[in-house]
């Protein structure tokens, strides 16, 4: 018997028992609906973190930090360690960078800047006639993408900022380029004598707030001179007046930077390159996909016991007619490949109809999805054409090695004690 005959006949066998058919596809189907959102949430997860890091880092930069205490063993005291830090409940502290650490990072070869995060927040920010507004301060980092609605990214002065849109709503500053060179008044307080500095800034730019910039919506954008002089008046008389939490490092060329992050690890730092971040996010992500296609695939496992039921059922019910076609000749070899082409016409019917009802859920969901997280025009499930390829193909072999056993029982009968069966 004809490969394509066998297909076309398993086709109308399933035809004759549509109900029971459609039922073991949907069983089969839940498993192929969750495992394909779950890849296509890890594709759009993937795709989104590596948006966020390559808008908010350059491949040259590295993020450096102070070595750690050790939290092996939280039974045990903690050694002290030289220097600033930051001291948290329960005896945790989290070290810190000094100045000298600063110019000990400046002095290694193939560094060109060295950037100190300053954990630096304005008291209120406010224009006159306005009301105030809490705001966070960050250096100007022009590696850094915005969409700017009016100005210039390329440089901020000593006496300029750069707003996020929705700082320029509240403070009433008109639209467009009209915002640009309007004043905005940004108030420190000392954290010792509470004594306040008022630094009058002229805006350069307004950017787009975006949920995939590091500049969020209630951060100002100043120079780096700047957000010194403001972190020192703030600090002053403190022990944090000089030091920081991390910094910036920004090797000569993309070529250098694993040389640049051997050498500031030499000098017993921690060091992370872009790379190494979107390898941490990732792997994140990864374990949650692998959590849902878990399910997916337990989905599935269910299923595999509703295919062997419904052919076990189909050989029952068939009895005569197995008998019929091996009386006139009809070979054991192609009665059971006749029952394992069932069992495939079965996995790519429940894998095309969940990974179709995941698509459409999928793509009616994005912009939901989007706007309740405020994700902008980024989308969190994203599909690619294998996947659905991969799926469909698998659940055919599951269902296939499935039918293995029923197929055995069809291909075995006796064909004289099949045609007696009633």
């Amino acid at each position: 018997m004809r490969l394509t005959d066998t297909i076309r006949r398993a086709g109308r066998s399933l035809r004759q028992a549509k109900a029971r058919t459609l039922l073991t596809s949907l069983a089969i189907g839940v498993g192929a609906f969750t495992i394909t959102l779950a890849l296509a949430a890890g594709e759009g997860g993937r795709q989104y973190a590596g948006e966020i890091i390559s808008s908010n880092t350059d491949v040259r930069e590295l993020f450096v930090q102070p070595k750690q205490d050790n939290m092996t063993d939280p039974t045990k005291p903690r050694e002290f360690v030289e220097g600033p830090s930051m001291t948290f409940g329960g005896g945790f502290s989290q070290q810190m960078l000094s100045t000298k650490d600063i110019k000990t990072l400046e002095s290694i070869e193939n560094v060109t800047e060295v950037v100190p995060i300053y954990n630096a927040s304005a008291l209120y920010v406010t224009r006159e006639g306005q009301k105030k507004f809490q705001a966070g301060l960050e250096p100007h980092n022009s590696s850094m993408r915005s969409e700017v609605l009016a100005g210039t990214t390329d440089h901020v002065g000593n006496n300029q900022v750069i707003l996020p849109s929705a700082f320029a709503d509240v403070l009433g500053l008109p639209d467009g380029e009209a915002a640009i060179g309007k004043t905005v008044q940004v108030v420190m307080e000392n954290a010792v004598t509470g004594q306040r500095k008022t630094y009058t800034l002229q805006v350069s730019a307004v950017v787009k707030s975006s949920v995939i910039s590091a500049i969020g919506s209630t951060t100002l954008q100043v120079s780096r001179d700047t957000v010194a002089n403001m972190y020192s008046f703030a600090m002053a008389g403190t022990p944090m007046a000089d030091a920081y939490v991390g910094a910036g490092v920004r090797a000569k060329d993309e070529a250098s930077v694993e040389g640049v992050k051997k050498a500031i690890e030499d000098k017993g730092f921690l060091a992370q390159t872009a790379e190494d971040l979107m390898g941490f996010l990732f792997q994140f992500i990864n374990v949650l996909m692998g959590i849902l296609i878990g399910f997916g695939a337990l989905a599935v496992l269910t299923s595999v016991f509703g295919i062997i039921n419904t052919q076990y059922i189909s050989v029952l019910e068939r009895t005569q007619q197995i008998g019929l076609m091996k009386a006139l000749g009809m070979r054991r070899r192609d009665v059971g490949r006749l029952f394992k082409f069932e069992a495939a016409w079965i996995g790519f019917l429940g894998g095309a109809l969940g990974s179709g009802a995941a698509l459409l859920a999928g793509t009616l969901a994005n912009p939901w999805i989007s706007d309740t997280l405020s994700l902008g025009e980024s989308r969190l499930l994203i599909f690619q054409p294998w996947s659905f390829a991969v799926i469909i193909g698998g659940l055919m072999f599951v269902a296939v090695v499935s039918g293995i056993l029923p197929s055995r029982k069809a291909a075995k009968l006796d064909p004289i004690e099949a045609l007696r069966t009633e």
